[in-house]
């Protein structure tokens, strides 16, 4: 705790320097009932108590922030954690008539969990460069980020990801707007080693059930992967708009070593890492803005997801993986409701409350990865 005090009287001294600070509180609950994404359901309530400072300097484009939540879950409050984001970014016009724009910025990051699932704890380093060019009639976004996270009791699975993207963006008069985007990424382990259960294990209920089974080790070969982008988004009315999208991600590797981890939190990579598989996806989103300030939005997701390397369990007896290469057909649907009320106070800026609703189902040639999740809940954001 003794870090957060010190960000928050860093802060401080920002605010008696007469600057401008920003302040947002958080505070959500959501039932889940697969809280581990299990084919063996176990339903739990966790909530999230999150500040964010953000300041910004006066007359400048320099802005630093720092976000703090804590999680806390009814039944598993073993799972509990604290995670914290200290950032800066930085933005400066270019060109004769200011059309250009140039973004930086750099964030650290922090996790701290319990003892039983510490596995999770991690330190991380981020840093980004992004150039957006107004070449009228159309925009053209590029960028590089570089990302380096350590796990404090994972070190071989400590690794470092490079990514790159350009992206072409065309509005037109009639509401429509296309963009186009290509990316690729690098990502490369620090540690020489990682192990392998080759027999005896099983799993139950998000994690791994301990006994005498026979480990062998390998090395983590490097991963790299294409990603190509294409949505088209139209405006049906003043306060009705939709977007279709197309992704397609292909690894530009003929192996991944990774193996991803069965115990889940919220798309935490460990659970399921972007570069261990290929995948097509087709989304899609509406949104209606009401004439009372509420914004409506639906949407759902279909990928296909064809793991690399890792294999699929055939039923809870099987510890080897007898079922081939892993294979998932993944669908999600959301509607979310949010408002915000402006209060306009010297101590209050605005309310904003949010109710949510998620579900999925994954379909999975892999026994422990077939299951059916949904999420409800809400949160309330004040403003200051």
């Amino acid at each position: 705790m003794g870090i957060f005090k010190n960000i928050f009287m860093i802060l401080l001294l920002f605010v008696s320097a007469q600057a401008q600070l920003q302040t947002k509180i958080i505070i959500s609950s959501y039932y889940d009932d697969n809280l581990f994404r299990s084919p063996q359901p176990e339903s739990d309530l966790y909530s999230n108590l999150g500040i964010k400072l953000k300041y910004k300097a006066q007359d400048s484009n320099f802005s630093i922030h720092d976000e703090i939540n804590y999680l806390t879950f009814t039944n598993n409050n073993q799972r509990n954690f604290y995670l914290n984001n200290l950032g800066v970014d930085y933005f400066i016009p270019l060109g004769k008539d200011k059309d250009h724009t140039f973004y930086t910025g750099a964030e650290w990051t922090m996790r701290m969990d319990n003892q039983e699932y510490n596995y999770y704890d991690y330190q991380q380093f981020y840093a980004y460069a992004n150039w957006r060019f107004n070449l009228n009639p159309f925009f053209l976004k590029t960028g590089y980020n570089f990302r380096y996270r350590s796990y404090t009791y994972l070190p071989d699975l400590t690794n470092s990801r490079h990514y790159i993207f350009l992206q072409l963006n065309r509005a037109f008069q009639t509401g429509t707007t296309f963009i186009l985007e290509g990316d690729a990424g690098y990502k490369t382990f620090t540690g020489s080693d990682f192990y392998l259960r080759s027999s005896g294990g099983k799993r139950g209920f998000g994690r791994w059930m301990e006994d005498d089974g026979a480990y062998s080790s390998s090395t983590i070969p490097d991963m790299a992967q294409g990603v190509l982008l294409a949505r088209v988004a139209q405006s049906l009315h003043p306060r009705v708009g939709i977007y279709f999208q197309y992704r397609r991600q292909i690894s530009l590797k003929e192996q991944s070593g990774y193996l991803n981890n069965e115990s889940y939190f919220q798309d935490e990579e460990l659970f399921d890492d972007p570069f261990s598989y290929e995948s097509t996806g087709y989304n899609s989103q509406l949104t209606w803005m009401s004439p009372w300030g509420i914004k409506l939005q639906l949407g759902g997701n279909l990928n296909t997801k064809d793991y690399i390397s890792e294999s699929a369990f055939l039923s809870a007896e099987d510890s080897v993986g007898l079922g081939g290469i892993r294979k998932d057909d993944q669908q999600i649907y959301y509607i979310t409701l949010s408002k915000t009320i402006f209060i306009k106070k010297q101590w209050l800026n605005s309310l904003k409350l949010n109710l949510n609703y998620n579900y999925i189902r994954n379909e999975s040639n892999s026994y422990w990865y077939d299951y059916k999740n949904a999420t409800i809940g809400g949160s309330v954001q004040w403003h200051f």
